[in-house]
């Protein structure tokens, strides 16, 4: 009787274990909180908390709630929700200037100016754009005159020249840290070896160059994805890729890759990655912006809203992985005729903050500043694409 006692009570035991899922090979340091993933593409590589681009924490609140790990008494944060702030910057040539707007605070009838949370003297500038994890660190870099390299958020200058070429428009860095500019009235693209400003830590270090014939260059974009770099002129996009490595890097032009601009679209203008879509690139002439299709060679004129994306002298495009685009035009402006200043005839005072409403609704807001003059934007996002 005991016997039969002891064996029922034994059955019942293991009948609790399994029901309870008990054991360490199933239990023990799993964690079994969902954490949900954003279709928003992250920034990577950014952990400066004084960056505005810092996707990893949600600055508006502190709460956080907490996983136990079974192995331990420590807890472990859960991500927080992945987040991309509508920043917006522009080279203002009115002021000589790069500036940075938080559109988030924009409220209607609002002044830009009275958004703008950042900005660095750099000279007569005209490409600009932001980028993380390079071999500088994150940079805003700058094309012009005076082509430059700043840390951001210090503006703490690590490279310049003042030799980029004939009316410089656009700038990038490579992966290996060299750097090319797009000079258009030059028709090159002037390419610079940066290591040994790299490696000497030294604005004094010799900058040598070597050029690459390009009627018309008026933008550069390295793609990470394909490995090239696609380059933007008069009548042509093309892609090069590289050879060679450090003060042996050098394009070579690949064929089959890109498009002629067809008659009546020539002039490209400016050019920007499709942040919601790595297969597209966005570029401008001077009536319309059109996106690129890089697994067809195909360029797509007709693509949703493009319509009001359109207009006369656009001069500046790009967009955010959220949804929401910027551009500036000559067109359309509140005031683009600044009296005795001859610059006045490619710039404008009006940045165009492009949004869904709630209906889905693509909204084209025009926000307009009194005290600066601008030519290219760009989302101040730092990925290549």
């Amino acid at each position: 009787m005991k016997k039969t006692i002891s064996l029922l009570l034994s059955l019942c035991m293991m009948c609790c274990l399994v029901a309870c899922g008990g054991g360490d090979a199933e239990g023990n340091g799993t964690d079994t909180t969902t954490t949900t993933t954003s279709s928003v593409t992250s920034v990577s590589g950014n952990t400066d908390t004084d960056s505005v681009t810092d996707s990893t924490t949600d600055t508006d609140s502190n709460i956080t709630d907490s996983v136990t790990d079974g192995s331990s008494s420590e807890t472990i944060d859960p991500p927080a929700p992945i987040r991309v702030k509508n920043l917006v910057m522009a080279n203002d040539q009115w002021s000589e200037r790069v500036v940075i707007y938080d559109m988030d605070k924009y409220t209607e009838g609002a002044s830009l100016d009275d958004l703008e949370i950042w900005s660095i003297p750099t000279g007569h500038a005209a490409g600009l754009k932001y980028r993380e994890g390079t071999v500088f660190g994150d940079v805003l870099i700058v094309a012009g005159s005076k082509s430059a390299i700043y840390k951001y958020p210090s503006g703490v200058e690590v490279w310049s020249t003042t030799n980029p070429g004939n009316n410089t428009h656009s700038i990038e860095i490579l992966p290996s840290g060299n750097i090319v500019v797009a000079n258009s009235t030059g028709g090159n693209l002037r390419f610079f070896y940066s290591s040994s400003v790299i490696n000497e830590d030294s604005l004094e270090s010799p900058q040598s160059y070597v050029d690459y014939p390009l009627a018309g260059a008026h933008g550069v974009l390295w793609d990470p994805e394909n490995e090239v770099l696609w380059a933007l002129g008069d009548y042509e996009l093309c892609a090069y890729i590289l050879k060679g490595e450090d003060d042996t890097e050098s394009l070579v032009k690949v064929s089959g890759m890109g498009v002629e601009l067809p008659k009546g679209m020539t002039g490209g203008h400016d050019l920007s990655p499709d942040y919601s879509d790595t297969r597209y690139l966005y570029f401008t002439v001077n009536s319309c912006v059109l996106r690129f299709d890089k697994e067809t060679n195909e360029i797509i004129s007709d693509f949703e809203d493009s319509d009001k994306l359109n207009g006369i002298g656009v001069k500046g495009f790009s967009n955010n992985p959220n949804g929401v685009f910027f551009m500036a035009g000559i067109a359309g402006g509140a005031g683009t005729q600044w009296e005795d200043w001859w610059k006045a005839s490619w710039c404008t005072d009006t940045i165009y903050y492009c949004f869904r409403d709630a209906d889905g609704v693509l909204q084209k807001i025009p926000v307009v500043s009194t005290e600066s003059a601008f030519y290219k934007v760009r989302v101040f996002y730092g990925l290549y694409q």
